[in-house]
């Protein structure tokens, strides 16, 4: 069996999961230290990886269930909201050849200003379809772009943000059972957790839901013009596609 660990995997998935297994770790090696040493550290270790992996594909799934809800919010995919009419995030001229560059390269229809006046809801699939091409082709072509950055970027607060209500319930129940144990045994080590899972706590609400929405948004439109940018390069580089 492939175990993931490309650059993706580690940004978009395992740092996400590292953040939502912290407050759990911390606790079991502050407040079970001297179990898991008559265990040995080996397993100890193996036990932490294994949690970090198994929320890394948890978030993973929270963040694709997010994402038609983000849809829903914004209007649309950022790859799709950039270059359709009513947006400002790039001018005019741009956007025509952003498109004229996608419709001559791939051979597929877009969407003229009539038609998105008319029926935007029809021109937002076509452009997504023909974005989900574009994808391939800088995949393919241009793998290690500034929009596969970006697109780690966006993973990752994608997968933090569908994730956080599980994150704070873990952040609480690890902060309880840290004082659970301080009020049993005072000690030093305990009472370091308490205080560290106590900043975590506050950090996942303040992250979470003061920063987190908006910071997603932002990376998500910043993948989309960066993905625009290198295919348009793409597609004036490479001869166009014969279907």
């Amino acid at each position: 069996m492939k175990f993931p660990v490309d650059s993706y995997d580690l940004k978009a998935r395992y740092a996400p999961g590292l953040l939502l297994a912290l407050p759990v770790l911390l606790t079991m090696w502050t407040c079970f230290n001297t179990e898991i040493k008559e265990i040995s550290n080996f397993i100890g270790a193996l036990l932490s990886a294994t949690l970090i992996y198994g929320l890394s594909v948890i978030v993973r799934g929270m963040g694709k269930r997010l994402e038609p809800k983000l849809k829903e919010k914004w209007g649309g995919f950022a790859s799709t909201i950039i270059v359709t009419q009513n947006d400002h995030t790039i001018g005019k001229e741009l956007k025509r050849q952003y498109l004229e560059a996608a419709s001559a390269y791939l051979k597929l229809p877009i969407p003229s200003l009539e038609e998105e006046e008319n029926n935007p809801e029809q021109a937002r699939e076509m452009i997504d379809q023909l974005f989900n091409r574009i994808k391939g082709v800088i995949r393919q072509e241009e793998k290690d772009g500034l929009w596969s950055i970006a697109n780690a970027e966006y993973g990752f607060a994608r997968n933090l943000y569908g994730s956080r209500t599980i994150w704070l319930i873990l952040c609480v129940l690890s902060t309880l059972v840290s004082g659970i144990f301080l009020y049993v045994d005072s000690g030093k080590l305990v009472l370091i957790g308490i205080i560290f899972n106590g900043l975590l706590l506050a950090s996942c609400i303040i992250f979470g839901w003061f920063i987190l929405p908006r910071y997603t948004k932002e990376v998500a439109f910043r993948y989309a013009e960066h993905s625009w940018e290198s295919f348009y390069n793409i597609s004036q580089k490479k001869p166009k596609r014969d279907n």
